[in-house]
């Protein structure tokens, strides 16, 4: 049938009128801001790569290869292939490295900042995110996990002491320690309240309780430009009292005395059952169950101090990032994929029985017995800005050091941890 002039007209009218409308909704149906396909996107990570295969095979805007690095030297890894212009797109970050990785990462585009800014990121995750992802109002990365330090306590040994439930405050943990140690003949400690007081020769996260020690005190570690450490001082709290507070658990003078370097690790004697208390992340119970997969072990939230109204508690997780060099958008776009879905949040969770990071999963996890001590604790995390945090480590377990083999008083060492940490910013 031959088609008159006008009948055509309205036949190619209505074809590109059809096309418009497919291509519209195809467009709407893609997530807010995703490119399309542009290719191959490197991600590298410490995640076991079976844990990630399911979460890229759904992703349909790039062809996601993971690669999963060695924890022990992952940092110079990942430094020296972006040195090279061989490293990744993504890849993760610790939490309190934000500082030491900036100038090699690229923030969230403006482009999806009016979707996923501050209200939605506050919205989404804890505070602490926003603390720790968060430098001149850029957002530079995203956690699929948030742990937190927790307390690990021996039931059977509690049971043992007549003691019916897991310290909450400071002045209860030490009374606690003090009822749960023991000394033999020779008054040699044989068994310890608590793994507490010593360096990280002993004390796996010493400087990470020193910093927690000290924000649940008040004190103020930086002052309110950035620009100096102020945890020495008196400002806003004391430093000096938390890290006495900390040390006197190593003090064969104090009575509180329960722990000295020359105990061996933490997680060892917690695991033959010669410490009654322990103070880890979730990530560290795997280690204790593999040591002793029979041991009647509690978790509990991290004690307080008492009168506080307020608690905090410390993090440890990983971010993922975009490198600068990397393909940003792209980049960017899968980092969203990855962690603002609850679909792709609990498939991770499930494949590694980590605490979420997810608001909505933190919630989830309320009535979980394993997770419920850790995702609770996300919501009252807290950080502080340390230029870096590898350093900041050290240079926090050399003045624990310094003061338990009596170099310096804790005065001093802490006067000199103060200004190492000051020669960072310079």
């Amino acid at each position: 049938m031959k088609l008159s002039q006008k009948q055509a007209i309205i036949l190619v009218a209505s074809v590109v009128i059809v096309i418009v409308i497919v291509v519209v909704v195809i467009l709407n149906v893609r997530p807010h801001g995703t490119a399309a396909t542009v290719g191959k996107l490197a991600v590298w990570g410490i995640e076991d790569k079976k844990t990630f295969d399911p979460i890229i095979a759904n992703y349909p805007y790039a062809t996601v290869s993971y690669t999963q690095m060695d924890p022990a030297n992952y940092d110079a890894q990942v430094l020296s292939a972006l040195a090279a212009g061989t490293g990744p797109d993504v890849f993760e970050i610790g939490d309190h490295a934000l500082p030491r990785w900036q100038s090699a990462l690229s923030p969230l585009p403006a482009s999806l900042a009016s979707q996923y800014g501050a209200l939605w990121i506050s919205q989404t995750f804890p505070d602490v995110v926003t603390q720790d992802f968060v430098s001149g109002g850029k957002l530079y990365g995203l956690p699929l996990s948030i742990d937190t330090l927790a307390l690990f306590y021996n039931k059977d040994l509690f049971n043992s002491a007549g003691i019916a439930t897991p310290p909450k405050t400071w002045d209860d943990f030490e009374a606690d320690v003090v009822r749960l140690r023991a000394v033999n003949a020779q008054g040699e400690l044989s068994q310890a309240g608590a793994a507490i007081g010593g360096s990280e020769a002993s004390i796996a996260n010493a400087p990470d309780m020193l910093s927690l020690l000290m924000l649940q005190n008040g004190t103020q570690m930086m002052n309110s430009e950035g620009t100096a450490a102020a945890f020495a001082g008196g400002s806003g709290g004391s430093g000096l009292s938390a890290f006495n507070f900390y040390l006197q658990f190593a003090n064969a003078a104090s009575p509180y005395y329960t722990w000295n370097d020359s105990m061996g690790s933490d997680a060892d004697s917690f695991a033959a059952g010669s410490a009654a208390m322990m103070f880890g992340y979730q990530s560290d119970l795997a280690t204790i169950e593999s040591k002793a997969p029979f041991l009647n072990v509690g978790i509990a939230p991290m004690p307080q101090p008492a009168g506080a109204t307020i608690a905090v508690n410390y993090p440890s997780y990983e971010g993922f990032a975009a490198a600068k060099a990397g393909q940003t958008a792209t980049a960017w776009n899968f980092i969203l994929y990855l962690t603002a879905s609850n679909a792709n949040e609990k498939l991770y969770l499930t494949a590694t029985g980590k605490p979420p990071a997810n608001r909505t999963e933190i919630q989830a996890d309320e009535s979980n017995p394993q997770l419920s001590v850790f995702a609770g604790q996300a919501l009252t995390a807290k950080s502080w800005p340390e230029p870096n945090d590898v350093q900041v480590s050290a240079i926090f377990n050399s003045a624990i050091l310094n003061v338990l083999n009596g170099s310096d008083d804790s005065t001093a060492a802490l006067n000199q941890a103060q200004s190492a940490v000051d020669a960072l910013i310079q």
